[in-house]
């Protein structure tokens, strides 16, 4: 095994043994806090039907070795999702957050005045209003007919104290989530459903969350006709906001069910379970990440996906529409379990979303995994003709959408290449592993190489930095893969 992958592995593997040592001691070694209780409520409002307010009551305890002067928090997005009205109370007192990054701009540090001492409780009151506006993913919308809220950071995330020894993290004890939505609505999110009760004019729906095996809270809500279809590979529930050809939605459930076994099958289970697939039609319209601007686009929730209203007109059964489904679902594992950090957005997010399109094509047959391999070659090729690639381990804000795509097309080929050379079991044992280990964490790139070194017990620096910094592909990977006609699953 190389050195470098010994050095890497001995590192986290030292850390395991002082954790293992510093358990079972009475006092704590670092600084840190215990997330109790979350307590978290989402209104739409029926009188501004694009307005949603979240109020969230978090309980934290300081069972760290010292006071702590203040905490980072990422907080929602701000101005692209339309926020106002931000308002952070500790004991009742309202506090100003700062900035504290210039990687990510949502890290605000909240400070504690008087310093929160040891073993004591804080209870921490976030709230806000979001009048949802386009965003490059879309993953907070509303209208008059249905809402949602499909993003991993859109509550409050609290982050460890610095420290070897520190303690913290962003998940609760124990979380409750009530969501106010007119009588009507259909409701879905993650936890189980409690008894519901009457407000006003709408209906509060609670859900008891278990931080440790359900997923990070979201919300689908709305007027929709539910269609479930039978398929060959699972059940598909189809959600929409009008009459679903039957035709259509069997060629689709067909299509995705096997898709999604395809991605469980190399991602790894993403719960106990059984579910059904969900398609759900999208109240407005979405931007969409790759290919014109006026595409329809599509955002993913926890084992679904939302589709653009615009992607139901031309076709739920089309290869277009099949495959932007299929990136979709594939962010369930590299999104919802694991949240790629800021730096990664590119690399462990968009990329990785692309590569599931190749895994799916795998299952399909022989010759297909080639074909969409040479298809992604050829959206490569014409995106970059457009706007050069960049570093696939930068954060993505100060791109161009049109870089964007460009390098989120080469960070899917280079899992491709990372494949090839690792082995697929290898890889997946690989991209299995930092699920497991990071799950409800941030990952970036550090990770994936020492999980794939790990697994294959190879030294992949020089494949990561030919992949990571240089643009364009190498020529070897492109005669591997070139085909002289273009491929027929363009998007």
């Amino acid at each position: 095994m190389p050195a470098q992958t010994l050095s890497r592995l001995f590192f986290p593997a030292t850390l395991g043994a002082c954790a293992i040592l510093t358990g079972g001691c009475v006092h704590p070694l670092g600084p840190g806090y215990q997330f109790a209780d979350r307590q978290a409520e989402i209104h739409v409002s029926s009188g501004s039907p694009g307005l949603i307010h979240f109020h969230v009551v978090d309980e934290l305890e300081n069972d760290g070795d010292r006071p702590l002067r203040s905490l980072e928090v990422r907080l929602p997005e701000g101005p692209a999702f339309g926020e106002q009205n931000l308002r952070v109370l500790i004991e009742s007192a309202e506090v100003s957050p700062q900035h504290s990054s210039d990687v990510d701009s949502r890290m605000m540090r909240a400070p504690f005045n008087p310093p929160w001492g040891q073993n004591e409780k804080r209870k921490i009151v976030t709230e806000w209003d979001l009048t949802p506006e386009a965003s490059a993913r879309g993953t907070i919308a509303a209208s008059p007919n249905g809402f949602f809220i499909a993003d991993e950071t859109a509550l409050p995330l609290w982050q460890t104290p610095n420290g070897v020894f520190a303690v913290g993290g962003t998940k609760p004890g124990k979380e409750l989530l009530t969501v106010f939505a007119p009588q009507d609505f259909r409701v879905l999110t993650a936890g189980k459903s409690l008894k519901l009760s009457q407000d006003g004019n709408q209906v509060a729906r609670r859900f008891l969350i278990d931080p440790e095996n359900d997923f990070l809270p979201y919300v689908i809500a709305g007027r929709y006709l539910e269609m479930i279809i039978h398929a060959r590979q699972g059940d598909v529930q189809f959600w929409t906001l009008r009459p679903l050809d039957d035709a259509a939605a069997q060629k689709t459930a067909d299509h995705l069910s096997s898709s999604m076994k395809a991605l469980t099958e190399f991602f790894g289970p993403v719960s106990t379970r059984k579910a059904a697939v969900r398609i759900v039609e999208a109240p407005v319209e979405l931007p969409a990440e790759f290919g014109a601007p006026g595409d329809p686009g599509g955002t993913s929730f926890p084992e679904g996906v939302l589709l653009d209203p615009r992607a139901f007109r031309q076709g739920i059964a089309s290869d277009p529409v099949l495959q932007l489904a299929e990136y979709e679902l594939a962010r369930t594992w590299f999104g919802w379990l694991v949240r790629p950090r800021p730096e990664a957005q590119i690399l462990m997010g968009r990329s990785m979303g692309l590569f599931g399109l190749v895994i799916a094509a795998e299952a399909r047959g022989p010759g297909q995994r080639g074909s969409m391999i040479a298809s992604l070659i050829d959206r490569f090729d014409d995106a970059r003709a457009v706007a050069p690639d960049r570093r696939l381990m930068e954060p993505p804000a100060g791109y161009s959408r049109a870089e964007r795509i460009s390098t989120s097309y080469r960070g899917a080929l280079f899992f491709v290449a990372l494949e090839d050379l690792c082995g697929h079991d290898n890889l997946r044992t690989a991209l299995r592993d930092i699920i497991h280990t990071r799950a409800g964490s941030d990952t970036g790139y550090e990770e994936l190489r020492s999980a794939a070194e790990h697994a294959s017990e190879k030294d992949l620096a020089e494949v990561f930095r030919t992949w990571l910094v240089q643009p364009d592909i190498p020529g070897e990977f492109r005669a591997r893969y070139r085909n002289p006609s273009k491929a027929q699953l363009r998007n």
